[in-house]
């Protein structure tokens, strides 16, 4: 559904809802506010990325080398171990800074070398140990990028464009009930607001699901297994 669309089932399905109480403007910022919930919490817009590694740096932005990063994707990060030419990327292992703490008390005080872990808080992107010698296209990162902004009454959730992304209009109904559960308070419905996030993210659990079904690699592997035709 357009952004003008989403707008209409907001106003029809939320009890009490009135343009005299709210506005577009507010209404159009919680939804896209909720396409971006919807975004974070099912990955549902998977990327990658290649950025530079800087010799002796540990840390990293990510607002700064990814810009649009959401949330992490479970390939996690790759470190380029070869060169430009020739790339040898192997993946690098997830840790928190609690556990290397714990497990790597010293990872603070090690000199550069072969990066081995990563941490992610934030915005802040942490390398143990940080690596000895700069590269362009380094590392490569596996996210969930954050969606463009509607902006126009024509616009698509998710590309922020006139342009659908199909198979994410099974999402469009978790929008609304996102919606439904940021506005209820403003219309004095705390109760519904807590009843309406457990829809939500009922809803969500649902069309996740949905999201990431593959009958075709279950064909295939049904396939695979089926006895060979006996030919007379």
């Amino acid at each position: 559904m357009t952004l003008t669309q989403l707008r209409i089932m907001a106003y029809a399905t939320i009890p009490g809802l009135k343009q005299k109480v709210v506005d577009d403007t507010t209404v159009d910022l919680y939804i896209n506010k909720g396409v971006i919930d919807v975004s974070a919490y099912t990955v549902c817009l998977k990327t990658n990325k290649k950025f530079a590694v800087v010799a002796d740096q540990a840390k990293y932005n990510l607002s700064s080398v990814i810009g649009d990063y959401l949330t992490m994707d479970k390939p996690g990060l790759w470190w380029n171990s070869g060169t430009v030419a020739l790339p040898n990327y192997k993946p690098l292992n997830p840790v928190t800074l609690k556990s290397l703490d714990n497990d790597r008390p010293n990872w603070r005080n090690l000199a550069s070398g072969t990066p081995q872990d990563y941490s992610i808080d934030g915005d802040i992107l942490t390398l143990v140990p940080a690596p000895e010698t700069s590269l362009a296209d380094g590392f490569l990162l596996y996210y969930g990028k954050k969606p463009i902004a509607m902006t126009n009454v024509a616009h698509y959730p998710f590309s922020g464009s006139t342009i659908e992304y199909s198979h994410l209009s099974i999402f469009d109904d978790a929008i609304i009930l996102y919606v439904r559960s940021k506005l209820n308070p403003t219309m004095n419905k705390l109760n519904d607001e807590n009843l309406t996030l457990k829809e939500y993210y009922s809803e969500l659990e649902s069309k996740l699901k949905v999201f990431k079904k593959r009958p075709d690699i279950r064909a295939n592997a049904d396939t695979k297994f089926m006895a060979p035709r006996v030919r007379g």
